[in-house]
């Protein structure tokens, strides 16, 4: 069993982003904090989160195992429930995760509260910070 936590960051509407993938497989943790190239919004990030974690995990060739992934985004976990998004600039992300999704046949994405994402939350923070301080 894999359990996946992700998470993304921002620093405003169009700001610097990044995100933070946290993997806990058999006791052992894999942490990935990422600044992202695009500008963009919280939202946006959250969903590049998802879908980083998702190609890391194919990449392991882990699309059979049985993987819990956690956000603590209600936006992202209500769009892929609903598969429906009000807002043009999330459909290609809502598309793109479900397509990813699909290749997961032993997947569940469950939305959790911000404290029990404090993982993924940290490594997505610490990486926008050092991207900002980068850009300064």
């Amino acid at each position: 069993m894999i359990k996946l936590f992700v998470d993304g960051a921002a620093t405003g509407k169009e700001g610097y982003a990044a995100i933070g993938v946290l993997i806990v497989e058999d006791g052992v943790q894999e942490q990935l904090g990422l600044s992202m190239d695009a500008r963009m919004d919280n939202h946006r990030a959250e969903f590049e989160a998802l879908l980083y974690g998702l190609r890391h995990l194919k990449a392991k060739n882990k699309q059979e195992q049985l993987i819990f992934c956690y956000t603590d985004s209600k936006l992202v976990a209500e769009s892929i429930r609903k598969k429906y998004t009000k807002k043009a600039e999330h459909k290609p992300y809502l598309e793109e995760a479900l397509q990813a999704m699909a290749g997961f046949p032993n997947l569940y994405l469950e939305w959790i509260p911000e404290k029990e994402n404090k993982g993924a939350d940290n490594l997505a923070k610490n990486a926008l910070y050092q991207l900002t301080k980068k850009n300064k």
